[in-house]
């Protein structure tokens, strides 16, 4: 399941979309599969209570299906016909190649015109998708929704995520539902039944539920255990958290490689400008020699005026003893 890397920069979105086997840790898989898997329980719990579900079928919408690996664990339901819906169309394009099956449909545009077409499905399904949505908690009831809502976004999550457009959701944020429970998820993919202020989960679940429905708080024991990957899907995240160090170690190495570098030409900087000072030192010593060379030229030149006059008294003087020696023979 891989796919080019532009493809697969288009589908990661700064780590918004998760692709199995592609991209983030072990952790992050956890955390997505243990989502749908209680999404999974919850409506198998549904059909084991009413079996007539298997004969009559129902529906599955999954808002914000990214690359559809939480849409296929959803498929395996017996029963189920499942509508994927998705803005990327490479993400879309990927769950296609990836995780299609015969009960699976998957549809790339926004979830708004979706919802506006009036569609009804027995159950709703998104998993950390309605915080990219402008009021999208309450967006989420303008589906038709007749058995389960089920809802899983941040909890409480400050305004950082630049992709996010609602934040700081907690349990008010779910006024408009009706019958709802909150489950919270922890980074361990754990699912509680409440919540701890001093250990705040990840993750807010709400499941607003028909009335006939049992609550889902009494499906369950709880704490749930988080989703386990069964041996082939292990091998499959080891292989990619093996590719992970090796790409963090090749990354560390390049910061090695470029911080010696940054040493080598901060020393060449500091040898140039030892360089620079001594040529400065040089060309200062040269001016003060010149300066000092004009000045010996200026007074040689002084002194060779000097010698010209002196030479010009010299001679006035000698013709002039000579005319007088050459007068006083005369006479």
């Amino acid at each position: 399941m891989s796919t080019n890397s532009q493809m697969l920069d288009a589908i990661y979105n700064e780590g918004e979309r998760l692709v199995p086997g592609e991209t983030h840790d072990r952790m992050e898989i956890v955390r997505h599969k243990s989502s749908y898997q209680l999404f999974r329980d919850v409506i198998e719990s549904d059909i084991l209570r009413d079996p007539s579900m298997l004969v009559s079928g129902f529906t599955i919408l999954d808002i914000g299906c990214g690359t559809g690996h939480g849409t296929f664990m959803l498929g395996g339901i017996l029963g189920a016909k499942i509508v994927g819906v998705d803005p990327s169309i490479e993400s879309v394009q990927y769950a296609k190649d990836n995780y299609g099956a015969r009960n699976i449909e998957y549809i790339n545009g926004d979830a708004e015109s979706f919802v506006r077409d009036a569609h009804t499905f027995d159950y709703v399904v998104s998993r950390h998708a309605l915080e990219h949505v402008v009021d999208g908690l309450n967006f989420a009831l303008k589906v038709v929704c007749r058995k389960r809502l089920m809802v899983n976004v941040p909890f409480n999550e400050g305004d950082g995520n630049v992709h996010h457009l609602v934040h700081w959701i907690k349990e008010e944020h779910f006024e408009a539902y009706p019958n709802k429970e909150f489950f919270y998820e922890g980074l361990d993919g754990v699912t509680e039944l409440t919540r701890n202020e001093e250990n705040p989960p990840n993750s807010i679940l709400c499941v607003s539920s028909a009335p006939e429905l049992k609550p889902v708080r009494e499906l369950f024991e709880f704490p749930i255990a988080a989703w386990k990957p069964e041996f082939l899907q292990n091998l499959g995240i080891e292989g990619l958290e093996s590719d992970l160090e090796q790409r963090e170690l090749h990354v560390q190495q390049r910061e090695q490689y470029f911080i010696e570098k940054e040493g080598q030409l901060d020393a060449h900087h500091a040898n140039l400008r030892d360089l620079e000072n001594d040529v400065r030192r040089r060309e200062a010593w040269v001016a003060e020699k010149e300066t000092q060379l004009a000045t010996h030229e200026t007074n040689l030149a002084g002194i060779q005026t000097d010698l010209v006059r002196r030479e010009e008294i010299i001679s006035g003087s000698r013709a002039a003893r000579l005319a007088f020696k050459v007068g006083s023979f005369l006479k």
